[in-house]
């Protein structure tokens, strides 16, 4: 995927999001808290809540669930729109490396930065010796494996499953070829292509998303000392 492109549906993808909360706000303003939720509100509600309960499961601090909860809900709402950009005849830009990376970054230095933060700086050293001073470099690398594996997961998966589609599309162009009066029209490819889609793109979009969104929360939950 061109870089060049890529920003493009990178800051397309964004103001998407930016008028989706511009709308959202809205109702949420003109919302009766004395009636029932319905509609965007009530999604909202929902995806909130959803939020926020992985935090207090995993975290168990409801400070860091107020600080993290609207990241962690903007993430995973920036990134299910990558994943499935596909369905609307974009590469994903989640299928860039570099955008992984980049997302991946922002999670190992909040893990790093809440550890010393509740741990203290000698807890944090305490840490990286644990169990023993020798496993120190073990320890170390094991923060790098994070890094690339959260960022290696997402872009794989991805990458792998625009390929996938784009391959079965030159597939079912050949077998359409053969169709008598259909000529260049992929008649095959418009039948098929939806179901795989729905996989490929939606399902493994979402799934993609609450993987690295869990596993993100995860990390930092483990990070940080849990309160009594």
């Amino acid at each position: 995927m061109e870089v060049q492109a890529t920003v493009w549906y990178i800051l397309a993808i964004t103001a998407f999001i930016a008028l989706l909360l511009l709308y959202v706000n809205s109702r949420l303003k003109r919302f009766d808290p004395l009636t029932k939720p319905k509609g965007v509100v009530l999604l909202a509600m929902i995806f909130v809540q959803a939020i926020d309960g992985m935090l207090d499961k995993e975290v168990r601090r409801r400070d860091v669930t107020e600080a993290l909860g609207p990241y962690f809900g903007s993430v995973a709402v920036y990134m299910f729109l990558c994943n499935i950009s596909g369905l609307f005849a974009l590469d994903p830009p989640t299928g860039n490396f570099s955008v992984t990376l980049a997302l991946a970054s922002v999670t190992v230095v909040m893990i790093e930065v809440y550890g010393i933060k509740y741990s203290g700086i000698k807890g944090y050293i305490k840490s990286l010796c644990d169990p023993i001073p020798p496993f120190l470099i073990l320890n170390i690398i094991d923060k790098f494996s994070t890094w690339a594996s959260l960022s290696l997961r997402l872009f794989g998966n991805i990458m792998s499953g625009s390929l996938i589609m784009e391959i079965i599309y030159q597939m079912m162009a050949i077998v359409s070829s053969f169709i008598p009066l259909i000529g260049k029209f992929n008649i095959v490819g418009v039948i098929v292509a939806p179901a795989l889609h729905f996989y490929f793109d939606l399902f493994a979009g979402f799934m993609q998303t609450f993987i690295f969104t869990t596993l993100s929360i995860t990390f930092i939950g483990n990070a940080i000392p849990k309160e009594e």
